[in-house]
């Protein structure tokens, strides 16, 4: 059975063609697919250049989709599902399944194979995202960076900018971040960040990168940088707490949560503080790192959708192909 993985954020989409053994047939990858970051123009360009480079690496394959589980950022209203299930319907064979859902589904499974858990995720966006033993399903925060992106590179690399100028006016401290963030855009006054950051196009992929920042100035031992990570760990830790109280409340398991995404290639930042929190909130909760990349889940997920049954060399089949 060929099952079609799609995992689409705000920053790259990735999609493979494997079965439920993990045998991969056609791996490829393109750029944002998040309506709430990207045009519905651009996010079926980019749709059409993933179907066709997948297409094009191996035809019986793509001939023969049984299901298509697109996990994608952005898609937790009805009628942006049915953007999102409306476009895959014009580039997938007629007889695939199409199932359009959150990008956390994809993540959660990463780690779980399908098991209840929760799932946090913290990349260019963030939100947490998670599935109890009863097949109830609750989300908190990604709600867009407009709005709120608690725990996302985005919102540390905003802290980042509001920290520079707090300095630069004398009301905050200073900070190594200035000098890293001003060599980064090859300027020379701050203040020209203003211009920068307005005049850009999607301000979010610009801001999001100098998150990298934060934790280079934190390894430097610098106080605000340091405090801008505790404040992210914080809040991620919070949200994962108000998950976990709505939809685990009379649980007395150990419950897996999922850490994914760019933030947490730090994670000897991050994890301390995440633990420390939880520990302190007497949660059984247990961090763990996904097993395979999201997409992988996405496939683990349409083989579920199927009826199927992942085989035992699934996790080891998929990482010799996608493994990041």
């Amino acid at each position: 059975m060929y099952v079609l993985g799609i995992d689409g954020g705000g920053t790259k989409t990735k999609g493979i063609i494997a079965d439920e053994c993990g045998n991969v047939y056609a791996v490829a990858q393109v750029g944002a697919t998040n309506q709430n970051g990207a045009d519905l123009e651009s996010i079926e360009k980019e749709f059409e250049s993933l179907f066709s480079s997948l297409e094009n690496q191996n035809k019986d394959a793509f001939t023969n989709l049984h299901t298509i589980f697109a996990g994608i950022a952005g898609v937790d209203r009805p009628e942006a599902k049915e953007i999102i299930k409306a476009i895959l319907g014009k580039l997938a064979p007629s007889q695939a399944t199409i199932i359009i859902d959150n990008d956390g589904v994809n993540a959660l499974y990463s780690g779980t194979f399908g098991a209840p858990g929760i799932v946090q995720i913290c990349g260019t966006g963030s939100i947490t995202f998670g599935v109890n033993d009863q097949g109830e399903r609750k989300r908190i925060g990604g709600w867009g960076y407009l709005i709120d992106d608690e725990g996302s590179s985005y919102e540390l690399g905003r802290e980042a900018l509001h920290a520079i100028f707090k300095a630069y006016d004398k009301r905050g401290p200073k900070t190594g971040l200035t000098e890293k963030i001003v060599q980064h855009f090859q300027i020379t006054d701050p203040t020209d960040l203003v211009s920068i950051v307005y005049s850009a196009k999607h301000p979010r992929d610009l801001i999001a990168p100098l998150s990298k920042y934060v934790t280079e100035a934190v390894d430097k031992g610098d106080e605000v940088a340091k405090e801008l990570i505790r404040g992210s760990g914080r809040r991620i830790a919070s949200s994962i707490h108000h998950l976990y109280d709505q939809l685990f409340p009379f649980n007395e398991r150990e419950v897996q949560v999922v850490l994914v995404g760019g933030l947490f290639t730090r994670s000897d930042l991050f994890i301390p503080i995440i633990e420390t929190y939880l520990q302190e909130a007497f949660l059984p909760l247990k961090l763990v790192t996904p097993h395979i990349e999201p997409v992988g889940g996405a496939v683990a997920a349409g083989v579920a959708q199927a009826g199927g049954k992942l085989g035992v060399s699934f996790k080891n089949n998929i990482n010799e192909i996608i493994v990041q």
